[in-house]
């Protein structure tokens, strides 16, 4: 209540100043008292503010949770696929480096047998045995599959017909049989 109120609402009875002072006095402390009750409003009002900002993030927490043992998850899985690689790469690499000195009859060959060796290497019943006894276990019984260096190499023979040039009509009946066009000669 103001005190402009008041004085107009008792002017016909003429209070003392004194009294509409007392009267402003109590009411101030009632007001004051009110008002002390909601003393701390914008304090609590920002602690429920910060409270439900909190809670929103909780919600995203489930989530991220989730999302978190996901990437642990692809973390495991990537990094066994890695090991699994570079164990495979040095096994072929060791199957590579047995095998540098053998002389297969060819490279087919040579492929086969390091890709048994390698099959070899990676099986349980073959643990605890060289690659040195594996290698002999598959070659064993096997024909040409290494080069047999004391036997001789059979002589290469470049050309056969004894020397003589063709005769350009047998070309020429062979170019039509094939159904070519004859050839021109070039003077």
């Amino acid at each position: 209540m103001k005190r402009d109120f008041l004085e107009r609402l008792l002017k016909a009875l003429n209070p003392p100043k004194k009294t509409i002072d007392a009267i402003m006095a109590a009411n101030g402390k009632d007001i004051t008292a009110a008002k002390g009750k909601y003393a701390d409003y914008d304090d609590i009002k920002a602690q429920l503010e910060a409270a439900n900002a909190t809670m929103e993030k909780f919600k995203d927490y489930e989530q991220t949770k989730a999302d978190v043992e996901k990437y642990k998850a692809e973390l495991k899985k990537s990094q066994e696929e890695s090991a699994a690689k570079i164990a495979a790469m040095e096994q072929a690499a060791k199957v590579k480096d047995f095998l540098t000195g053998k002389k297969f009859v060819n490279s087919i060959t040579r492929d086969a047998i390091a890709a048994k060796l390698g099959e070899m290497l990676k099986d349980d019943k073959s643990k605890g045995q060289g690659i040195d006894e594996l290698f002999k276990s598959i070659v064993k019984d096997g024909k040409n599959i290494l080069v047999d260096d004391s036997k001789p190499t059979p002589p290469v023979v470049t050309k056969m017909g004894g020397g003589k040039k063709s005769n350009g009509d047998d070309d020429a009946k062979a170019r039509e049989v094939m159904g070519l066009p004859p050839l021109t000669s070039k003077e």
